[in-house]
């Protein structure tokens, strides 16, 4: 009944998808999506100077062979459509500066932009078009993830959803009827990777490389189907509960199906590691002042943090690698001691060295916290830190910023293109924050036109 249920509902909500225009969706939900493009692109830019982003990048451009769509880390240095996806989505969550989705597990905008970015640029698809393919296939790829929920969480979400995403902003962007979107999800379920989520704390890089696999087969999975290769829609329960043994809640696809719309409960980051430390390492940053007022770092004897069961695993107090870091309770809270702050120069490489770090590290313990919260307060952490002297400070936060219960002024979203993409566009700001407010002329001009502009 439920493989039934779930295949149903997965042709209301493909038909939903490809009879909804850009004139159906509300001026909120676009805003929102244009937000969530430039908070993307800044994270995709910022990454440009990491050694292996660069690397990677460079070996990508040195094989162009079609100049189609840009790889964005200064110039408009181009390649073809897929190779360029490939590229910004290995960038996009280097940084863990990407936007997020707070219901279920889902880096929504991680998944529908770096292959639709290459595809609108190619094609020159009106600015308009390409936001409403944003806000479409953020609602599909979200509402896949809150009707598949892991029993035990094992997978990270970048290795479950990264297809699905890519392939529903591909399709729709070409003005798919639901007939292909269907056939294009259903190959894109059948490709998404095992993604082990041991692989965070540990810091293993191939981790970053999990978006930029399914940007390749979610764009592929169009392409086949309109070659006649297509998928099937029962191919979500079969993949989901059948082979990974997923829960399934077929009502999660088309409950208030175009009455509320999931791009507006995302989340905006300005911590530069995991969401499940954001609240910890608020209260650290808050809490800052009152510690340095109360003795030095260096007589720090003990750290406790008490947090919600997803962070409670990610203790690493010798991250090895920068990743590694960025999903460390033990360096997030350390390096926000230190630095003052949770943003990117807390978790560079610098970072895993510094001495004053590294022994605040090795002096954090976690445990459980003692209520359990509803959401949007079930991210809680307490963090309490005590002096050789006996002395303590403590400090907690329910929720961290950045969600739709706590959300960022917009101008925070443009302050990251400032901060990480100005050095290599300086044009970029100003452009995006004007497609922002929709004025008509930017919406019904081409995407390659609108990158043409930011990046001279």
């Amino acid at each position: 009944m439920s493989r039934e249920a779930c295949t149903q509902n997965l042709r209301k909500i493909a038909e939903w998808a490809a009879a909804t225009p850009l004139s159906a969706l509300p001026r909120e939900t676009l805003v929102r999506a244009a937000r969530v493009v430039a908070d993307d692109l800044a994270a995709i830019t910022g990454a440009r100077a990491e050694p292996e982003v660069k690397k990677f990048h460079e070996r990508v451009l040195a094989c162009a062979s079609r100049e189609e769509a840009t790889v964005f880390r200064g110039g408009r240095r181009r390649t073809d459509r897929i190779s360029a996806a490939v590229a910004n989505a290995v960038a996009a969550d280097w940084l863990e500066l990407d936007e997020g989705f707070r219901p279920a597990s889902c880096h929504a905008g991680l998944y529908v932009l770096p292959a639709l970015l290459g595809e609108a640029e190619a094609r020159n698809l009106p600015a308009g078009e390409m936001l409403r393919a944003v806000v479409l296939a953020y609602e599909i790829v979200t509402r896949v993830a809150m009707t598949f929920s892991q029993k035990t969480v094992t997978m990270q979400s970048h290795g479950r959803f990264a297809a699905v995403g890519a392939a529903a902003s591909v399709a729709l962007s070409r003005n798919a009827d639901s007939k292909l979107l269907l056939a294009a999800l259903g190959t894109a379920a059948t490709l998404i990777g095992p993604s082990p989520r041991t692989h965070l704390a540990a810091g293993i890089l191939s981790r970053n490389v999990w978006p930029a696999s399914g940007a390749w087969s979610g764009a592929m999975a169009v392409d086949w189907a309109e070659c006649g290769i297509t998928g099937a829609p029962e191919a979500f329960y079969d993949v989901y509960a059948g082979v990974l043994g997923n829960a399934a809640n077929p009502d999660a696809l088309v409950n208030g199906l175009g009455e509320r719309f999931s791009i507006m409960e995302g989340y905006t980051k300005i911590y530069a590691c995991c969401q499940h430390l954001h609240a910890a390492v608020e209260a650290t940053v808050a809490m800052r002042e009152e510690v340095l007022k109360e003795g030095r770092l260096e007589d720090v004897s003990s750290i406790r943090v008490d947090t919600h069961p997803l962070a409670i695993a990610l203790v690493n107090d010798r991250p090895g690698s920068t990743l590694g870091a960025k999903f460390s309770m033990s360096h997030a809270v350390a390096a926000a001691l230190v630095t003052g702050t949770g943003g990117a120069e807390a978790f560079s490489v610098r970072t895993l060295t510094d001495p004053a770090i590294d022994r605040l590290r090795s002096r954090l313990s976690v445990a459980p916290y003692e209520a359990n919260l509803p959401p949007p307060n079930d991210r809680p952490s307490r963090v309490t830190i005590e002096f050789k002297s006996g002395r303590c400070v403590q400090r907690e936060c329910l929720s961290a910023v950045g969600g739709p219960d706590r959300p960022l002024p917009p101008e925070i979203v443009f302050e990251k293109i400032t901060a990480l993409a100005a050095p290599a566009y300086p044009k970029m700001r100003p452009v995006l924050e004007e497609l922002a407010t929709l004025p008509a002329g930017p919406m019904v001009r081409g995407w390659a036109d609108t990158v043409a502009e930011f990046c001279c």
